[in-house]
């Protein structure tokens, strides 16, 4: 009964409030004029969110060029914002189409640092485009520090015998609770850290790579992990705990949840909302992945943090001096009234 009314509106009443919005209503139910209409918003609109919305309808719509159009928007626009790439590679993650993973990893080189991370979370979602993902890493396209732990883990998570077996070539013995040895990493970062000066500037970057994907500083990067403008750096020892051993200590609200869907998607992240209608998580990156209920096929609590282990892999050690200079100070870099946290001296 709605689409009479939907199609008037989108098609004669361009300057009706709504217009846009029924459009999207109608992408997805399939409507060709609808659907033409936000392949031309995806592609030339000026308004990110728009882009994204009109981009997810079409998704959702299960438009022909769907992934061609993404794919377009995620490389044909290397200069364009990192909101669009990021809403992009979530966008794609709806998609159920094999080609998915051979696309995107193509694609992994040419990204900005920061959009990289969201790329390896999108590739391990599903059983092929995880597949993908590991011929890149055999091709060098992708290197194996690409992955943090979790992400290594998760692929053991489809107990798939080509996977597995990719993974143990690669990473070896993957553990699944915390390890104690963290602690003599810690030993071993607090020696470096304390004679190797680091550059705060470069450090904020390297923040932003890594750390920005799940925590905020300064009102910059994703709300996923608690907000460390004012946590957890209250001194050295502490600051290199939560660096190096996340796993030691878990609030209860940061304890990460694995959902498998009927789809045979496998999502971790922080739980937002488990209600009979629908399981929220927020994942790496700050993306909301909403699952219907039924699609719910399996759901289980990690008895580590969604914060990785093994940060000293994914950064160089020279990253890791600039990435401490940063977080040891009491604001950003760039302000003249910027010093050195008291407890961190």
């Amino acid at each position: 009964p709605l689409e009479s009314p939907l199609r008037r509106i989108h098609q004669d009443r361009q300057d009706y409030p709504l217009a846009f919005d029924a459009g999207l209503v109608a992408a997805s139910w399939g409507d060709a004029d609808a659907q033409e209409q936000m392949r031309a918003v995806a592609l030339g609109g000026k308004d990110t969110q728009r882009r994204l919305a009109a981009l997810e309808a079409l998704i959702a719509g299960g438009h022909e060029q769907a992934l061609s159009l993404a794919v377009q928007m995620l490389t044909a626009e290397l200069r364009a914002s990192a909101d669009l790439h990021a809403g992009v590679l979530g966008a794609l993650g709806r998609l159920d189409d094999p080609q998915v993973g051979e696309v995107v990893a193509e694609a992994y080189p040419r990204l900005a640092p920061e959009q990289k991370p969201k790329a390896i979370e999108l590739l391990t979602q599903r059983v092929a485009w995880s597949k993908d993902l590991l011929a890149a890493i055999e091709k060098d396209v992708i290197p194996t520090d690409a992955l943090n732990v979790n992400q290594v883990r998760k692929l053991l998570e489809r107990e798939d015998p080509e996977l597995t077996a990719a993974v143990h070539r690669h990473w070896g013995t993957v553990r699944t609770e915390r390890d104690p040895q963290r602690e003599q990493v810690i030993s071993r970062m607090r020696d470096y850290l304390r004679n190797t000066p680091g550059d705060p500037h470069r450090g904020q970057e390297a923040y932003m790579k890594v750390c920005g994907q799940c925590h905020k500083i300064y009102d910059k990067g994703q709300e996923v992990g608690p907000d460390i403008t004012s946590n957890g750096r209250g001194n050295f020892d502490q600051l290199l705990s939560n660096v190096f051993d996340p796993s030691l200590v878990i609030g209860a609200a940061y304890q990460a949840q694995t959902v498998i869907t009927a789809d045979g998607r496998v999502l971790t992240g922080l739980l937002v909302e488990d209600s009979q209608e629908r399981v929220v998580l927020k994942t790496q990156g700050g993306k909301l992945e909403i699952v219907p209920r039924d699609q719910v096929d399996e759901m289980r609590q990690s008895k580590l943090s969604l914060m990785p282990e093994g940060v000293e892999n994914q950064l160089k050690p020279q990253e890791l001096a600039d990435l401490f200079a940063f977080l040891v100070l009491d604001r950003p870099p760039d302000d003249p009234e910027a010093k050195l946290i008291p407890g961190v001296q």
